[in-house]
């Protein structure tokens, strides 16, 4: 996988779902969402697999990075979760396909790698299922019978967009992450003042393949 895929994946599935109220979780908590807790062990543990599971990168990504990219994909998918309840919806057909290729791309990974690297990969459609649905449900409810799937998804992401307007969405700024026009974006949240170049590098919102190989190998990802 290359090192492009790993990194935009996030931004590709999240864009226009996540919106607004981003605050600092508590202590040993990693993200707020709504009513579900995600822990900063369990990030730790999701990350070390799914680095796992990807294998080698075209260059190598500071795990910080790879780090974000799964707190983005378990923030997303606690929320279309949450929001599936909240409609009595689960996802279909297309999600459970995109699950199987998954499981088959996985299945030549270490066994207690597989189920978090097919809970992340399929985070997308996951949500993209979950959206479109709650989207008709949306239109049929304000009398549009045969909405185009523009429409459609046009009102599943209202619905995401509007979620966090009532529930929490608090995340560690650790992380790196914060609701920039929209969208839970990597940017520069701490608090602290980077001292040379090295310093700068690890604080960087992009990652730094240079960087990166630099790193001791429980540092980096490929």
């Amino acid at each position: 996988m290359s090192k492009t895929r790993l990194m935009t994946a996030a931004t590709t599935a999240i864009a226009g779902l996540l919106l607004t109220g981003c605050g600092s979780a508590s202590p040993g908590v990693a993200v707020k969402v709504g009513d579900e807790e995600i822990s900063t062990r369990h990030v730790d543990e999701v990350t070390t697999n799914y680095c796992t599971a990807v294998g080698d990168l075209e260059s190598a990504v500071p795990m910080g990075f790879v780090r974000q990219y799964v707190v983005q994909l378990l923030t997303l998918r606690s929320q279309a979760s949450q929001i599936a309840d909240d409609y009595g919806v689960e996802p279909g057909t297309t999600y459970m396909n995109d699950v199987a290729q998954r499981q088959d791309t996985a299945s030549t990974q270490p066994e207690e790698v597989q189920d978090d690297y097919v809970e992340l990969a399929s985070t997308s459609a996951y949500a993209q299922d979950i959206l479109d649905q709650v989207g008709r449900i949306v239109l049929e409810d304000q009398g549009v019978t045969e909405p185009t799937a523009e429409q459609t998804t046009q009102a599943g992401i209202d619905v995401f967009n509007q979620w966090p307007n009532t529930h929490d969405l608090e995340i560690d700024p650790r992380y790196g992450l914060r609701s920039v026009d929209g969208v839970l974006s990597p940017v520069d949240t701490s608090t602290s003042v980077a001292v040379g170049d090295t310093a700068k590098a690890g604080m960087s919102t992009e990652p730094d393949p240079a960087f990166a190989e630099t790193l001791p190998v429980n540092h980096r990802c490929g």
